[in-house]
């Protein structure tokens, strides 16, 4: 179902989060292709919860030619830290199920070292604020591995609920993992924002 709205509205600017914490959303460019790049193609620096799938330098720059990393099914912004300008890491949104306007959400924080920090949860929150506040769309979901607590923190602080659990959802280090699905209603992000 099309989302009626523009392919890549453009984030905002700044996003004000609450605690300490302000990032910023911008979407993809050119200078940071050698980043993604990397990134998809080591495995070092990926958690037990991560795809353990390698792609080539080619794969990244294929997809920034192709539609920038912004489309209709699927869009990855950058997160950067709103005070110094730091690159973090990324968020990403991408169409949830055929038949409804939902967007499941996606985060990572790149450096381990600024993991557990709060990072993720500002980047968590922009993106939620973004979506439902550039797209008309009803849900925003999240799937999260049981052991994963620091992204069931992560959702849960960004006003997702726990709603159930899939079972053999996630396919990760060779294996189906269940996934614990997590979601927001517009008539709830409203309400929390009010």
């Amino acid at each position: 179902m099309p989302l009626n709205a523009p392919a890549t509205p453009t984030p905002p600017e700044l996003i004000a989060t609450p605690g300490p914490r302000r990032v910023r959303l911008r979407p993809v460019c050119e200078a940071d292709l050698p980043h993604l790049s990397a990134q998809m193609a080591e495995r070092e620096g990926r958690t037990e919860f991560e795809s353990s799938l390698m792609r080539s330098p080619q794969f990244a720059r294929k997809r920034f030619n192709d539609d920038g990393f912004s489309s209709e099914e699927a869009e990855r912004l950058m997160v950067l830290d709103a005070a110094s300008g730091e690159l973090l890491g990324s968020v990403s949104h991408f169409l949830a199920h055929r038949y409804s306007t939902a967007r499941e959400i996606g985060w990572r924080i790149d450096d381990p070292a600024r993991r557990g920090q709060g990072w993720g949860a500002a980047a968590a929150l922009a993106l939620v604020d973004y979506l439902f506040e550039s797209y008309p769309i009803h849900r925003i979901c999240a799937n999260v591995a049981p052991g994963n607590v620091a992204s069931r923190r992560v959702a849960e602080k960004a006003g997702l609920q726990h709603e159930g659990r899939l079972r053999g959802v996630i396919f990760i280090g060779g294996r189906y993992m269940d996934g614990d699905v997590f979601g927001l209603l517009r008539p709830e992000w409203e309400a929390a924002r009010r």
